[in-house]
């Protein structure tokens, strides 16, 4: 089975911001990624309060 396969999409920013972000739960894990808009991974956070706030910072200017 695929890594990406093993991955739950939870959340997007509100679609009026660019670029988009999104959060995504391992599955089986308590890893939460940051995905860019290509689907490069960003980061890895243990809370999703973690990475809500990478998003934030990177889409605030």
């Amino acid at each position: 089975m695929s890594e990406m396969a093993e991955q739950q999409q939870v959340e997007n920013p509100a679609p009026h911001q660019q670029p988009t972000f999104a959060i995504i739960k391992q599955t089986k894990s308590r890893w939460w990624e940051v995905r860019d808009p290509a689907d490069e991974l960003v980061c890895l956070t243990v809370y999703r309060r973690g990475a809500r706030e990478v998003v934030r910072r990177l889409t605030t200017q």
